[in-house]
C-alpha cells in the first residue's frame, strides 16, 4: 500500500508510529518486554520495518533532542557495517527502515524538559493526598499488563496497532486531562502545571518537525505513544499537512 499522492498539503505528509521504548525506561509505569531479542520478536521487528517501508517516507523522525548529530553519526556508521544495532526502537525501527529506503541521514526532535512532577509529588505527600497517584499508577499498570498479554499471545504489530489506536491515544491524554489536570484542586495549580507542561513539550517537538521538514515530504515519525497520541491531535488540526493513518500498515 502506498500514501495517496495526490493532493499533497503545502508542508505534505506525516505518518506517526506511536511505540514503547523497547530497551526499558525509567517512567512510572511501563511494559516489561525483554524477548526483542529473540529470533521470533527479531522477525516480528523485520515484519514491521516492511510495513512502515511501503508508506515510502523521504525522512525518518526519531525521539531523541533536536540538534544532537550523535544518532546520525551512528546511522552512518550502521550503512557502512560498522555498528550493531542496540535495542531501543530508534535503531531497531528507524535505521532499519531508513536504510531499506536508501536514506542518507535520520533526524531527531524531541525537547527534553522539565514537566514538573516534583512539585507535584511533593504537594501529594505533604497533603497525604498520595493515594490518588498509588490509584492511577495501579490502574495503569493494569492497562500495561493487558499490552503485555496481548503481545505475548500474538506479534509486535498486534500490540503496535492497539497502542496506536484512537481509544489507546484518548485513554493516554485522558489521564493528563482528567486525572492531572485537578490534583491540587483549589489550592493550587501543580496538576495544571504538569499538563500544560506536557502539552509544551509536544508543541516543541511539533516545532522540530516542522523545521525537519520540507514542503511537499512525507515523514515518518516514530516517537513514544505518549507523544504521538497528542501530536496526532496537533497535526489534524493543521491545512498545511495531511496525517497519514498508519493502522492500516500494521494490518498487512
Amino acid at each position: 500500500m502506498m500514501a495517496q499522492q495526490n493532493n499533497t498539503p503545502e508542508l505534505g505528509e506525516i505518518a506517526f508510529l506511536g511505540v514503547f521504548h523497547f530497551a526499558g525506561t525509567n517512567d512510572m509505569v511501563s511494559l516489561n518486554i525483554d524477548d526483542l531479542k529473540s529470533k521470533k520478536r527479531q522477525e516480528e521487528i523485520q515484519s514491521l520495518v516492511d510495513s512502515m517501508v511501503a508508506l515510502e517516507p523521504h525522512k525518518v523522525i526519531l525521539e531523541y533532542p533536536y540538534g544532537k548529530t550523535k544518532l546520525d553519526s551512528l546511522y552512518a556508521e550502521y550503512r557502512k557495517g560498522n555498528h550493531q544495532l542496540s535495542i531501543n526502537e530508534r535503531q531497531q525501527l528507524g535505521f532499519r527502515i531508513a536504510h531499506r529506503l536508501g536514506h542518507e541521514h535520520i533526524y531527531v526532535a524531541d525537547h527534553p524538559m522539565d514537566i514538573g512532577f516534583g512539585p507535584l509529588m511533593k504537594y501529594l505527600e505533604e497533603s497525604e493526598q498520595t493515594f490518588k497517584l498509588d490509584t492511577l499508577i495501579k490502574e495503569a499498570n493494569t492497562l500495561m499488563r493487558s499490552w503485555e498479554n496481548l503481545y505475548e499471545k500474538g506479534s509486535l504489530s498486534d500490540l503496535l496497532y492497539t497502542m496506536n489506536a484512537a481509544e489507546s491515544d484518548n485513554e493516554n491524554k485522558n489521564i493528563y486531562l482528567e486525572v492531572f489536570n485537578i490534583m491540587g484542586g483549589d489550592q493550587n495549580n501543580y496538576g495544571v502545571s504538569v499538563v500544560s507542561k506536557w502539552w509544551e513539550r509536544n508543541f516543541h517537538i511539533m516545532k522540530n518537525i516542522d523545521l525537519i521538514m520540507e514542503p511537499n515530504d512525507r515523514a515518518l515519525v516514530i516517537f513514544g505513544q505518549g507523544h504521538t497520541a497528542i501530536l496526532k491531535d496537533l497535526y489534524r488540526g493543521r491545512s498545511d499537512v495531511k496525517v497519514i493513518d498508519v493502522l492500516p500498515y500494521l494490518r498487512e
